[in-house]
């Protein structure tokens, strides 16, 4: 078993006498978990909503680095998350992460000046990694008979922050502009702070040698970060390069050279930022790969949605439905309520049910889902219907991702995998998100500069992420039986304690 860390703070770890049930301190560290967690996904959306107002107020054509230069960071500094979090255990380097996200965002909220907003955000991207340690601190904190449902209680609630964050960015960027959501981004942010202080106890050390792979972080996080960008860049939409130009292709290459330098790095490293020997297991690719796939998907399809619902109806030129967005907001109530619903539910049955059934049937219900939105999304009520078909499967992927992962890895891999996961997420992001504007301007009419979308974009981007659900389907077939947590023999402090 692999020792503890010595802190004094582990004995106030979340008491399990009761058999290893539910009590009102483990509610109150799944809370405590679960709000910086799901603040990344509020961010996101805040973000999205803030972009016009920092173009219009800085005067720049340069704005898609807003949200590009925080997520740029955040996959650079992921593998040394997760290395960090092992070496020194998880809440020490979720606090730090914290800390500089507030900073980072108060900072940019100050800033008079574009490049000092894009600095804020920087720094503000440190914070980032942060789902990838608290997944893995639930395998630490959790009695074991918990681990499954609390994950799917802490990846499902991203249905209740998709539910409120539209009405909330809507009223802050209307009041305040642009500020209004770095300084609600920056409070919140505090917050989390204050909560994983006060309520999450220490969590255990999972390495003990004192090497760090300065390298081989560098050029995975480089490597990743450089082929993100030029899949953003490789769109062709407003300020970006185009597939063909000479720096898209330079990018692509310099970020594939790394990724491929880093497993040879790695092999001559004495203390490997990552153990390339979890990653070559079958399971486990497996599993990383069809999550990382699935939840792009239900994370990426509710923003390109948000297209078709604001763009303009303009016969013969824009297939958009026109309405504004707060009509988007309340419409959208209807499948934000299915997906967090379904979440809850499901989360609540992980433990009797065998987690692997339960994700193909959520998998085989968002690929219906979203051929269904691809034909019928031409009025309030196709797209409500159709979008609740799909986000029931949706609910069911974002609540069984973290089980797929607590099932392939042992505890003291469970950093490496959920850091993994949610790399593979970003990376796949900007691959969907690229091919869905790939579709979108084949079916495009440019006027006066502007590109509108036709039907058949919006229809195909639905489509996109139908096909892309089923390759994860396919991958999750071949997935075999999943380790049980209440099996694992490495125990957690509150199982000590039961």
């Amino acid at each position: 078993m692999t020792p503890t860390s010595p802190s004094p703070s582990l004995d106030i770890a979340p008491s399990a006498k009761t058999g290893g049930g539910w009590n009102l301190r483990l509610v109150a560290v799944l809370i405590a978990l679960a709000w910086p967690t799901q603040l990344l996904a509020a961010g996101g959306i805040l973000g999205a909503n803030a972009t016009a107002s920092v173009a219009q107020s800085f005067h720049t054509t340069q704005v898609a680095w807003f949200g590009l230069t925080l997520t740029l960071v955040s996959t650079l500094l992921t593998p040394f998350a997760i290395k960090l979090g092992d070496l020194y255990g998880r809440k020490r380097v979720m606090l730090a992460m914290m800390a500089l996200g507030a900073g980072g965002e108060a900072l940019a909220a100050l800033a008079g000046d574009f490049w000092l907003v894009l600095i804020g955000r920087a720094i503000a991207g440190f914070y980032g990694p942060f789902g990838a340690l608290s997944f893995a601190a639930v395998r630490d904190i959790f009695p074991r008979r918990l681990v499954k449902s609390a994950s799917g209680m802490i990846g499902s609630s991203v249905g209740l922050v998709a539910l409120g964050t539209p009405f909330l960015a809507g009223w802050l960027v209307d009041e305040w502009g642009y500020r209004g959501a770095l300084w609600f981004l920056a409070a919140a942010t505090a917050v989390a702070f204050l909560l994983v202080a006060v309520l999450v106890p220490e969590t255990p050390r999972h390495a003990f040698d004192s090497g760090f792979d300065w390298a081989g972080g560098l050029v995975l996080g480089g490597g990743l970060t450089a082929v993100i960008y030029a899949v953003g860049q490789g769109q062709g939409q407003g300020q970006s390069w185009g597939w063909t130009d000479v720096r898209t292709l330079g990018w692509l290459g310099a970020g594939a050279a790394a990724l491929v330098a880093f497993l040879f790095v790695e092999r001559a490293s004495a203390h490997p930022i990552l153990d390339l020997g979890v990653l070559r297991r079958r399971p486990v690719a497996l599993a990383l790969t069809a999550g990382g796939l699935a939840q792009t998907v239900a994370f990426t399809m509710p923003g390109l949605a948000i297209l078709l619902a604001l763009f303009p109806h303009i016969p013969g030129v824009s297939a958009g439905l026109g309405w504004t967005a707060q009509h988007n907001a309340v419409v959208s109530v209807s499948w934000n309520l299915v997906m967090f619903g379904t979440g809850i539910l499901v989360s609540r049955f992980l433990r009797s049910l065998d987690p692997r059934k339960v994700w193909i049937a959520g998998l085989v219900v968002m690929a219906v889902g979203y051929t269904l939105v691809g034909f019928f999304h031409g009025n309030e009520l196709e797209l409500a219907l159709t979008s609740c078909v799909a986000n029931i499967g949706a609910g069911v992927v974002v609540a069984g991702a973290p089980v797929l992962v607590v099932g392939v890895v042992s505890r003291d891999e469970q950093g490496l995998g959920s850091g993994m996961l949610n790399m593979l997420i970003s990376l796949f992001g900007a691959i969907v998100t690229a091919g869905a504007y790939a579709l979108l301007g084949a079916h495009s009419t440019v006027v006066d500069g502007t590109a509108f979308y036709q039907d058949a974009g919006y229809a195909w981007v639905f489509w996109l992420g139908a096909l892309v659900t089923l390759l994860a389907l396919v991958l999750s077939l071949f997935i075999p039986p999943l380790r049980d947590p209440e099996t694992d023999d490495t125990l957690t402090e509150a199982d000590k304690a039961a």
